[in-house]
């Protein structure tokens, strides 16, 4: 269940897995009543580490991204280096009602990926 879902998928008040959400989980699941650490410790022999999430937008479409920089890009590249200019990437900052702070377990050398709804993104 923590690797194929959310917490928020599975009716929990957390927004990452950690170990209160995964102590949660069991409890509300099968009636065991765990300690933190124990979950902890249950965690890592699963193999399972804290890390910190990307988030990516849903509505990303990886063939349109890998298209633009694959052909769009380098002609921008190829114009600005004619002109002499500089490409500057740029994005907003500031603090998202939806920010995430903190680390999530995952299988280790897998990272966790927050899915959000966003038109911002490709």
């Amino acid at each position: 269940m923590v690797k194929e879902k959310l917490p928020e998928q599975l009716k929990l008040s957390f927004g990452l897995w950690t170990r209160e959400a995964v102590q949660q989980l069991i409890l509300e699941r099968y009636g065991i009543e765990l300690s933190r650490w124990q979950v902890g410790r249950y965690l890592k022999s699963w193999g399972y580490t804290p890390k910190k999430p990307i988030t990516k937008a849903f509505e990303q479409n990886p063939e349109r991204v890998k298209e633009w920089l694959e052909q769009q890009y380098p002609a921008i590249k190829k114009r600005a280096f004619k002109e002499n200019a500089v490409i500057y990437f740029e994005d907003e900052v500031g603090m998202r009602s939806d920010h995430q702070a903190g680390k999530s377990y995952a299988p280790k050398g897998e990272t966790p990926v927050i899915k959000k709804q966003d038109n911002d993104f490709l």
